[in-house]
């Protein structure tokens, strides 16, 4: 049972030092922009981690809120902060379902990107070679299983190579998230599949260090798990963005921390929740 009186680490941080370590949204972004304007309210802080040896934080969830105070041009914002070392902080991996789009012409675009070759496989063969780091990535269909093998002279892990695989159906097909990767599981719910892509898992060094170099992975891939997240915080845009101290703004952060506690308006869950408005 976790401990409900150890409260999230929330924090004022300067706007420019959140680093993304995935591709953002432009359109969402701009549609953030504006409901962020018409609330002028910040309802729920991104979750960040502290770069080793900087002092910059990358950004594991709630990309496209801090992109959007940025392109807004405030100051600061509130994070929760948090560590890969902390007790129930995972990264796990989301899987692509690709939908509405013809599988000939998937597998052709795949098999077109810098010399990336498709071969059949079964699907245990496929999940091994994915954990063992012989493929890229591997392909669910109807027809069938494929791995999707790197071209030569370029190593598996290379963060393009997803990047590269993505940009085969972004922006080009439906793309939804699935934890799995069975395909009979998946048809009910997607009647228009054409494909299920599957990623290797990432590690938290990956993720710093794609931050740290100014990579970016795939939006919609790495799925991290936060235990106590903060939501509903509903902090006024007017204090982010005064022309105030960062020393000065924490403080006030403490002080409506303290009122909130003596208001007894914080409730801890700790069931595990849907959401049906993201």
């Amino acid at each position: 049972m976790r401990d409900s009186t150890v409260l999230p680490d929330l924090r004022i941080l300067p706007t420019v030092a959140l680093v993304p370590h995935e591709d953002c949204d432009p359109r969402r972004i701009e549609r953030l922009s504006q409901r962020v304007l018409k609330e002028g309210r910040l309802k729920n802080p991104p979750i960040v981690a502290a770069i080793p040896e900087t002092e910059r934080f990358v950004v594991l969830d709630g990309a496209n809120r801090s992109m959007a105070f940025e392109s807004l041009g405030i100051p600061h914002i509130v994070a929760q902060v948090v560590s890969y070392g902390d007790p129930g902080v995972m990264l796990d991996t989301w899987y692509h379902v690709v939908s509405g789009m013809p599988l000939e012409a998937f597998e052709a675009a795949l098999a077109e990107v810098d010399g990336m070759q498709l071969r059949p496989c079964s699907l245990n063969k496929a999940r091994a070679d994915l954990a063992t780091h012989q493929a890229v990535a591997y392909i669910v269909c109807e027809q069938g299983v494929r791995n999707v093998c790197a071209p030569e002279g370029c190593e598996v892990g290379d963060l393009r190579l997803l990047n590269d695989i993505v940009g085969v159906y972004k922006g080009k097909a439906d793309l939804f998230r699935a934890s799995n990767d069975i395909w009979e599981k998946q048809v009910p719910y997607y009647p228009g599949i054409t494909a299920l892509v599957i990623f290797p898992q990432l590690r938290p060094a990956d993720i710093l260090e794609a931050a740290r170099n100014g990579e970016r992975i795939p939006s919609g891939i790495t799925r991290h798990i936060i235990p106590n997240r903060a939501l509903n915080i509903n902090i006024p845009l007017d204090v982010l963005a005064a022309d105030k101290s960062l020393e000065n703004k924490q403080e006030w952060l403490q002080g409506w921390l303290m009122e909130r506690m003596a208001a007894n308006a914080i409730r801890y869950y700790a069931e595990s929740t849907f959401s049906f408005d993201e």
